[in-house]
């Protein structure tokens, strides 16, 4: 059998990983993550957040945690950046970010980053401004369970469906980065001014055992929801897309549901599915060329 020497070191874009092993089974990973982010994404930074935003100094992290695959532990360092800037309510905003890059370019590490931050951001205002309203209005919505993401379009390519793969060009080569400034960033612009949806899931449980009980239910939460949708086209110009899906619960757990789709603030009719995320599409970037 061929002996693991007792270091190793690897080296890949930028970042120096150390492996240390102690034993046959059981040893200790190193990861050190060295790359300069701010110096190397200065450019990309300000683009986003302009000019007179503050960078904090680097803090220095470590995380530790057990590889149960390889029985290993695992200790990475990497570091740590604040940034602050002005947002366009006059507050201050905060964006954290680090350099553990794995075997990502830095740009595509940071581009990520960024998209995580954007999403976080749209994601707690809606959810706090018409989320948490409509569960509170829903009789028998489980809060602990429903949930609103705020995300990309969804990103496929089907070989019988021509224009999912220019859809998956047209996405894969988008940059959120070359397009947003977050200093101005309006939440009531996202969806027209970013290729992102708002996708809501409610879990509810059923309160009668008498199917045209459980009928007039879904009724009440149907319009409830349509109601909050509403709100929320007029709040967006009806520039909203966005998806609500309903999960009916019982004493079996999920038994039924149904859902809705939202484009330019309008329910629409043809319901969640492949035509949606096509018109979805085109509504952003403009006609499928095939």
């Amino acid at each position: 059998m061929k002996k693991i020497p007792p270091i190793m070191a690897v080296c890949f874009w930028g970042i120096t990983a150390a492996i240390s092993l102690t034993g046959c089974a059981f040893g200790t990973e190193r990861i050190n993550y060295n790359t300069d982010m701010p110096k190397i994404c200065e450019q990309q930074l300000k683009d986003c957040f302009g000019e007179e935003a503050i960078l904090s100094d680097g803090v220095e992290k470590e995380e530790r945690f057990f590889n149960e695959f390889e029985r290993t532990d695992v200790i990475t360092h990497y570091t740590e950046w604040e940034l602050t800037y002005e947002n366009a309510a006059g507050q201050e905003g905060s964006f954290l970010f680090n350099n553990r890059i794995g075997r990502k370019p830095v740009q595509e590490h940071l581009e990520d980053s960024l998209e995580r931050y954007f999403c976080d951001l749209t994601r707690q205002y809606y959810q706090q401004q018409f989320f948490e309203q409509a569960v509170a209005k829903i009789p028998g919505c489980m809060e602990d369970k429903s949930v609103v993401y705020f995300q990309p379009y969804r990103l496929f390519s089907m070989p019988d469906v021509p224009e999912t793969t220019i859809m998956f060009d047209e996405r894969l080569h988008y940059s959120l980065s070359e397009n947003i400034y977050f200093p101005q960033l309006q939440y009531d612009a996202v969806f027209r001014d970013f290729p992102y949806i708002l996708n809501m899931y409610f879990y509810v449980g059923y309160q009668s055992a008498e199917e045209t009980e459980r009928i007039k239910q879904r009724r009440e939460i149907e319009l409830s929801i349509r109601e909050v949708i509403d709100e929320m086209a007029r709040y967006t110009g009806n520039t909203l897309n966005a998806t609500a899906s309903v999960t009916m619960m019982d004493e079996r757990g999920a038994v039924d549901g149904f859902s809705l789709a939202v484009l330019n603030g309008t329910v629409y009719e043809k319901g969640r599915g492949t035509e949606f995320e096509i018109a979805l599409h085109e509504n952003f970037f403009g006609p499928i060329d095939d």
